[in-house]
């Protein structure tokens, strides 16, 4: 055998083993995204403790700043802001200060601008008081809340969330509760409805 084509074929083995390699590192990397962002909602039907999971899954992923960058650098309507900024500003909201950031990111996600301010309100009065460390959605749950390196991080994050469920074809607060809230979804979905309608 020559030895340019005993290189061919070593070559032509290791080729696909190394493109196969690539494709698995790259889903291997994304797959503590999928469990942080997939499939963990505000609160969750899954006993953690059953597998092990007693742990804070925020820490599997930190957001790249370039995307909040790009989030933060979109064009929204300033009427949309200042609706939702002046809403969260008449309750006394921390969160009334990222209004911009809030109304981007629901553009972002493509979800309803107002959403994820009016939850803000009903589970934390707008920030104020907060489940851990920038996280006023209750997000990940009463027993394994979420911590949040900053508000625009948290925004993010339950923006991208909602924007699974809108996936999913729920796209309003009734549709959304029973899996946000399934303690109280009806009442829940009442109060974040008015909210909303408020802005």
């Amino acid at each position: 055998m020559h030895k340019s084509s005993y290189i061919s074929k070593i070559l032509l083995a290791i080729i696909p083993l190394l493109l196969l390699a690539g494709y698995f590192e790259r889903y291997l990397t994304l797959l503590p995204q999928y469990f942080y962002t997939g499939e963990v909602y505000a609160y969750s039907n899954l006993k953690t403790e059953n597998f092990n999971l007693n742990l804070n899954l925020a820490k599997f992923e930190s957001v790249p700043l370039t995307l909040i960058e790009r989030i933060g650098s979109l064009e929204v309507d300033e009427w949309k802001v200042k609706r939702v900024q002046n809403y969260l500003k008449n309750r006394g909201a921390p969160l009334a200060s990222k209004a911009k950031f809030l109304v981007q990111s629901a553009k972002y996600y493509r979800i309803d601008y107002r959403l994820v301010a009016a939850i803000s309100i009903i589970e934390s009065s707008g920030g104020r008081n907060t489940y851990r460390p920038y996280n006023a959605w209750g997000w990940g749950g009463a027993e394994a809340a979420f911590t949040f390196r900053s508000w625009e991080e948290a925004i993010m994050t339950v923006s991208r969330g909602l924007a699974g469920y809108y996936a999913g074809g729920a796209n309003t607060p009734a549709e959304i509760a029973p899996r946000y809230n399934p303690h109280t979804p009806k009442e829940w979905s009442r109060k974040v409805t008015f909210v909303m309608s408020q802005m």
